[in-house]
């Protein structure tokens, strides 16, 4: 007599795509999100530099980034909106320059002032071996 399978291969697919889903949804690229604000400068396989500019009152959706640094260009001002709704404001001056781990998150600017800074991402060293002399 020939067994049937159940079916509780489907549940836990569903639950794998949705959670596969639901994290490609925070990893959104913040020059696809706002491409009218963020302008790629240059990409190669290990950085990709990016302009932000965001005028005040301005909002960009939640997105992505790797390890960065970034380089303000002007006075700014923005809040910061976590996936898990926390928020924090932080406040910049021209020349300044700030390290970040690998966040997700949606800007607003809260200034008087258009934010604008360079961004350099980091992307993973080539998986290339160097030759040894």
């Amino acid at each position: 007599m020939r067994r049937r399978r159940r079916p509780t291969r489907v549940p836990v697919l569903a639950a794998l795509l949705l959670a596969l889903c639901g994290r490609l949804a925070l990893s959104q690229d913040s020059a696809k999100v706002a491409p009218k604000n963020v302008k790629v400068l240059l990409e190669n396989n290990r950085v990709r530099v990016l302009e932000v500019r965001i005028a005040p009152g301005q909002k960009i959706p939640m997105h992505s980034h790797p390890p960065h640094v970034t380089y303000a260009l002007s006075e700014a001002k923005g809040e910061y909106t976590s996936p898990d709704g926390k928020s924090t404001v932080n406040e910049a001056k021209p020349n300044q320059v700030f390290w970040s781990e690998a966040l997700t998150h949606s800007s607003v600017n809260v200034g008087n002032t258009e934010i604008h800074a360079i961004v350099v991402e980091l992307k993973d060293p080539p998986k290339k071996k160097l030759k040894s002399p």
